[in-house]
């Protein structure tokens, strides 16, 4: 399983949408906010404050009915020039061959959602193939981790799985490394389920990264109290989006109160 890690890793989100950057509420395509035309502005402005990774989510991709060739653009672009950042991917990526791709560019790890509930084997053949430091599988879900329902399709179609089973599922195929959002709280700046992000660390073995909500450093509080008692090692970070694009707090306060200070 992952190592430990000394403090939960700050992961600042842009999210695509026909090129542009934008935030979701709820996952909902019609309650849309664009907050950037140039994404490489963006993310050198998060390695100027001091992240060291990025979440990027192919939001046109992660739809599937909707074309995805301005946000491929956006990526490879992001690939390519911004090299003092790690990048993680999700959204859209559906076989080896997409993997590969975005891997070949100097992406350092793809999320995979849809694919797990729909093709798991998919997901082992990956695994195999490029390593389980470079698969993660993204869980998104409404109602919490033993009693909610995995979404999938963009967030619009059901699963029949909860959270809990969907993770079990994965780890015995090597999977190491959950991305967990719970939808009700995605885009609200109300929190977090950090406590249902370390159940499923708890539960699993597997690291965690926890997503949707974040609206307050009281929650990166949280985040760290967690990844020190109810889950040491494996609450491996969270996810932020509009509490950094409405400067609710900057990345160097965020980076500060995960690790305790």
């Amino acid at each position: 399983m992952s190592t430990a890690i000394t403090a939960p890793i700050l992961f600042p989100a842009i999210d695509l949408r026909d090129g542009k950057v934008v935030r979701l509420v709820q996952g909902e395509s019609d309650r849309q906010t664009v907050y950037a035309t140039d994404p490489l502005e963006v993310a050198a402005s998060f390695a100027e404050q001091g992240a060291r990774w990025l979440h990027i989510v192919n939001l046109d991709g992660a739809f599937a009915d909707v074309p995805d060739s301005n946000n491929r653009a956006a990526i490879e672009r992001l690939l390519w020039e911004q090299r003092s950042l790690r990048i993680q991917i999700g959204g859209g990526l559906r076989t080896t061959a997409d993997i590969e791709r975005v891997l070949a560019m100097g992406c350092r790890r793809v999320i995979l959602g849809s694919v797990a509930v729909e093709e798991p084997e998919m997901v082992a053949r990956a695994i195999d193939r490029f390593g389980p430091e470079s698969v993660v599988i993204g869980i998104d879900a409404r109602g919490g981790v033993t009693g909610g329902e995995v979404r999938t399709r963009g967030w619009t179609e059901g699963s029949a799985l909860t959270p809990l089973a969907l993770a079990q599922r994965m780890v015995e195929l090597g999977v190491e490394t959950f991305v967990y959002t719970d939808i009700a709280r995605d885009g609200m700046l109300s929190g977090p389920d950090v406590a249902g992000a370390a159940e499923l660390a708890a539960a699993t073995g597997a690291a965690v990264v926890v997503s949707g909500g974040v609206g307050s450093l009281d929650h990166l509080d949280t985040v760290h109290r967690l990844a020190e008692s109810a889950a040491p090692g494996r609450l491996e970070g969270v996810i932020i989006g509009k509490a950094l694009y409405d400067n609710v707090f900057s990345i160097k306060d965020a980076l500060g109160h995960l690790r305790g200070r």
